[in-house]
């Protein structure tokens, strides 16, 4: 797969639509508990499951998703979306998963939701992004922090893994809040 896929670059990924030969790492990666443990899906995927995800990517206009890839390499890592886009009050879900646990904690996720973010913000002209996460996952938390997202409220004890209920912690970024923080990150992370 090749860079001239991307829908969005930056230096040390590109986000590109999913095809066919993802299936096989998506799949990996859902069944794959050290990943879904951080992820609202329990259940194991099937490999039919995998390819009709992929088949049906692009049918509904309310959802986006994007397959996370290395600059380097061209490694397939992860896969980011947008959900829910509900353009009459400018607001939309957000969700990513870094599958490839070596990238975990290096930068990928958060160049890849800022990517994400000028989309949403600066070609959608949406207002507000939601993202969920799971208090105990403490890197998706610092890095929507690093995106601009607050802390909006917590849903107490309502995510149950590994034996233990956990807070849900809503968060939420702004198009106003954000736009500063995208300013100095594109000053600094300009692909020359």
């Amino acid at each position: 797969m090749s860079e001239h896929m991307a829908f969005r670059t930056g230096k040390l990924v590109y986000l590109r639509p999913f095809t066919k030969s993802d299936s096989e790492t998506l799949q990996k990666w859902m069944n794959d508990q050290e990943v879904t443990q951080f992820l609202m899906r329990v259940f194991p995927i099937t490999a039919r499951e995998e390819d009709e995800w992929i088949e049906n990517q692009g049918k509904d206009a309310r959802n986006l998703a994007m397959a996370i890839v290395t600059v380097e390499g061209n490694q397939l890592i992860g896969s980011i979306g947008l959900h829910g886009i509900d353009l009459i009050n400018r607001t939309a879900t957000t969700g990513t998963v870094i599958g490839e646990k070596d990238f975990w904690g290096k930068g990928y996720g958060t160049e890849a939701k800022m990517l994400l973010l000028d989309f949403a913000f600066n070609t959608l002209d949406l207002f507000g992004i939601l993202s969920r996460v799971i208090a105990f996952n403490g890197r998706s938390l610092a890095y929507g922090k690093k995106c601009g997202y607050e802390e909006v409220g917590r849903i107490p004890n309502w995510i149950f893994r590994n034996g233990k209920r956990h807070d849900e912690v809503l968060l939420v970024v702004t198009k106003q809040t954000w736009l500063p923080l995208w300013n100095d990150y594109s000053k600094k992370n300009t692909c020359d």
